[in-house]
């Protein structure tokens, strides 16, 4: 991983519909050179794909949550099959600590949100914080990384 392969992470990251031709013009190389580099990077997994951004609030999912949930071992899989068949869990993560579990929750009302708890709770106990603001949204380290940091192929993958 260089340079240009940083920029052209940072630059698909802004958008990553936009036309080779045009990162091409952007980055002063040629647009066989960006394909090349861009099918590297899918290659090695860096780039795994693109993402549907919605914004959840303008589909009427205007109630966003995270969830802590303590579940006993011999729990986790069903606990984890459960939340897969509820579409308002939208990403879930196996956590240290107390808690095992940490679900993003999207919902329509505080009583939806509500309902999905309890389908959660059967498995243990939960801690709930609805999210008031987003000072900082998703976003990726690549802009952040500096020449110096920029790992061996073999220290990324480790």
């Amino acid at each position: 991983m260089d340079t240009l392969d940083l920029k052209i992470l940072a630059s698909l990251d802004l958008d990553a519909r936009r036309p080779y031709a045009d990162l091409a013009r952007e980055l002063s190389v040629s647009q066989p050179t960006i394909a090349d580099r861009v099918r590297r990077l899918e290659s090695r997994g860096v780039v795994r794909g693109t993402m549907l951004c919605v914004d959840y609030a303008r589909l009427g999912f205007t109630v966003n949550a995270f969830v802590r949930l303590r579940t006993a071992q011999t729990n986790k899989n069903a606990l984890i099959a459960v939340a897969q068949d509820i579409p308002q869990v939208i990403e879930m993560h196996a956590v240290t600590g107390e808690d095992c579990m940490i679900a993003h929750v999207v919902a329509r009302s505080v009583d939806e949100l509500g309902n999905i708890l309890e389908r959660l709770r059967v498995f243990g106990e939960s801690s709930t914080s609805v999210v008031l603001g987003t000072p900082i949204p998703l976003r990726n380290p690549i802009p952040a990384a500096k020449d110096d940091e920029i790992p061996a192929v073999s220290e990324a993958r480790a």
